[in-house]
């Protein structure tokens, strides 16, 4: 006779081949942070700096007034013995009616030089080929450049214990997440670190208030907290990374995280006796899983 015997393969549930993923980040961007909240991401946070670790003082500074108080800082950390970045959000300068009083790093690098002779200068950006990057980095880490004028390319994988000032100039043209990433260039050591966020007087009120929670907080899931409410969770099965808030009907994905991680417990629990034990899904949750839609395939 036919065994009715089941393999292993046979009774393994198809959601069980899926591969695990570990998504790392400093700073979540809103739709990651909201997929965490509603369950499709587990969430595992590190929130202790390492030893020896100072919070970065930060300060929003606007108009040429601010670019004057923060340069005074950079040189007077040059002074002490420590060692600045400089951040543009611009590689060369543009004519672009958009882009037009952004700064650039070749054109800020060349004013920096004339206005602080007594200062040793390195510029590095992503148009640069790698040995010119590579010594760019090298020059800085040894300390024979006391300022980097750089663009955000610097925003990881650089680390220079002795740098302890980052200003980055046109801070509204970053997000927020990108800002903790550059911020977080400084504060690797043991001096005092601090960020300075320069803005335009165009910069208008709204950019200003979402800047200023970088003042308020060292802590990257605050931030992208902020960011969630500010900008929306995006597609959480699409690929809209903000906007377009999502309803929870009386739940805040703001507010009430301790919920949804009940819900998301109780859920997983569920399913988990209904694959181990046999036991039926609940009649409501077994029909939204036959009646779903096909998933997306994103690689077309």
């Amino acid at each position: 006779t036919e065994s009715t015997e089941s393999t292993d393969d046979d009774d393994m549930v198809e959601w069980r081949h899926a591969p695990h993923v570990l998504a790392m980040s400093a700073t979540p961007i809103p739709r990651t942070l909201a997929m965490c909240k509603h369950g499709e991401m587990a969430l595992s946070s590190i929130d202790e700096k390492p030893a020896g670790r100072l919070p970065i003082y930060t300060k929003l500074l606007i108009g040429p007034d601010g670019i004057d108080d923060a340069h005074r800082a950079m040189v007077e950390e040059v002074q002490t013995g420590g060692q600045c970045y400089v951040i543009t959000p611009l590689v060369n300068a543009s004519t672009a009616d958009s882009f037009e009083r952004f700064k650039s790093a070749e054109v800020e690098h060349k004013r920096l030089v004339e206005k602080f002779p007594q200062i040793k200068f390195g510029i590095l950006h992503g148009q640069m080929n790698s040995e010119e990057k590579a010594a760019a980095l090298k020059a800085f880490a040894d300390g024979h450049t006391q300022v980097l004028v750089a663009t955000s390319v610097v925003e990881v994988g650089v680390d220079v214990p002795n740098a302890s000032v980052i200003i980055i100039e046109d801070a509204d043209r970053h997000g927020v997440s990108t800002l903790h990433q550059l911020r977080g260039r400084v504060g690797r050591g043991s001096r005092q670190s601090k960020c300075f966020l320069l803005v335009g007087d165009e910069a208008g009120y709204p950019s200003q208030q979402r800047l200023r929670v970088l003042e308020r907080s060292n802590n990257g899931f605050h931030i992208a907290e902020s960011d969630l409410r500010m900008r929306g969770a995006g597609d959480l099965l699409g690929t809209r990374q903000s906007g377009s808030q999502v309803s929870l009907f009386h739940a805040s994905v703001a507010t009430d995280l301790f919920l949804l991680e009940a819900a998301r417990r109780a859920a997983a629990e569920t399913i988990a006796r209904a694959n181990v034990r046999g036991e039926n899904l609940p009649a409501p949750l077994a029909i939204a899983l036959k009646d779903r839609p096909a998933l997306v395939d994103l690689n077309v």
